[in-house]
């Protein structure tokens, strides 16, 4: 669709590549929505009229929300990737778009592979505490996503998904404006794969409450400016306050010069007009009514050195604080 954001292999690869060093988290089940090194993430989002299949065994139907928005994404959206098979048996597809989750699903479990659609549903919708997903393998040959010639690519096969072991695609299928906002994986117990995962997206109950009638699009008066420079926020910041904006600066200090501990910041939003970056673009900033809703702080994180990127992210005006503790200025020097 011309909606989805460009170049989405180009950043998945580069996504991937960045969070490699990076200790697992606690629950593998990876999520691809693209999270940057400032308190927001941006999350592209829309609607699929696919129905979400019900997980074996489960009491809930995983049906989308009778209130949630509708649309039709075009065939060539919905298709599954290519599936092909190694001369050793293995399965291997590329990570597939939003859209074609449920088709990858299906095709699957066609060639007998243990394949399920988790769907992701809102807090009020979901009581499942999550967790239980393999871990990290020793072995790389038993990682369902692995590095090839020409980037990453799913292999299945009885090491990626053992017997008794299913693959997991988590997704929504309820936003609006085109696509999915996000896809996770994991390889879990069959008798453990969950009915369904929580989306704790701000703003979620109220677009699918609101339905057809969300507001969609954005404010007129939207203020775009590329990401300041640490050198240029003085003079940023005086004009965004000249233009009503409320606007702070935090500077990044060291855990004894400073009391505050930082987070607070407002999460990803259901919404993605609703996003302080341009979709596509995490070096635009975008400031109206809904990214800096009425009693919230569009609010600079200073770094402690000028080289580094300044911070952007957006919280509530009375949890502003003058600086944040970065620890890494904590750390003792590395031996020479």
């Amino acid at each position: 669709m011309s909606s989805r954001p460009r170049g989405f292999e180009d950043r998945l690869k580069a996504a991937l590549l960045a969070r490699l060093p990076e200790t697992p988290l606690p629950t593998p089940a990876r999520s691809f929505a693209r999270r940057y090194g400032v308190p927001l993430a941006v999350g592209a989002a829309t609607v699929a009229v696919v129905a979400v299949m019900t997980v074996p065994g489960s009491t809930r139907d995983g049906s989308r929300p009778a209130d949630g928005p509708t649309g039709t994404p075009s065939p060539s959206a919905t298709g599954a990737p290519e599936i092909r098979k190694d001369p050793d048996g293995a399965l291997r597809f590329r990570m597939p778009e939003p859209l074609q989750v449920p088709a990858l699903v299906e095709a699957l479990k066609k060639r007998g592979v243990p394949a399920v659609l988790v769907p992701m549903r809102p807090k009020s919708q979901c009581t499942e505490p999550g967790g239980g997903y393999r871990g990290p393998q020793a072995d790389p040959a038993a990682e369902v996503n692995q590095r090839s010639a020409d980037g990453f690519s799913f292999k299945v096969d009885a090491k990626t998904v053992p017997p008794g072991y299913s693959l997991t695609f988590t997704w929504a299928d309820y936003y609006p404006f085109g696509q999915s906002r996000s896809i996770g994986y994991g390889v879990i117990e069959t008798s453990k794969v969950p009915s369904c995962r929580v989306d704790y997206s701000e703003g979620l109950e109220n677009v699918l409450k609101a339905g057809a009638d969300y507001p969609v699009g954005e404010p007129a008066g939207t203020i775009r400016i590329p990401r300041p420079t640490a050198g240029e926020l003085p003079e940023v910041v005086r004009s965004l306050q000249a233009q009503g904006v409320s606007v702070a600066v935090t500077e990044s200090k060291p855990g004894a010069e400073c009391p505050h501990l930082g987070g607070g910041y407002r999460g990803p939003q259901a919404d993605p007009e609703a996003e302080l970056r341009a979709r596509g673009d995490m070096d635009t900033l975008k400031i109206n009514a809904k990214t800096v809703p009425p009693g919230y702080t569009l609010v600079f994180s200073k770094p402690a050195h000028a080289s580094r990127p300044v911070g952007a992210g957006v919280k509530e005006t009375s949890k502003v604080t003058p600086c944040e503790v970065d620890y890494e200025l904590d750390a003792p020097p590395p031996p020479h």
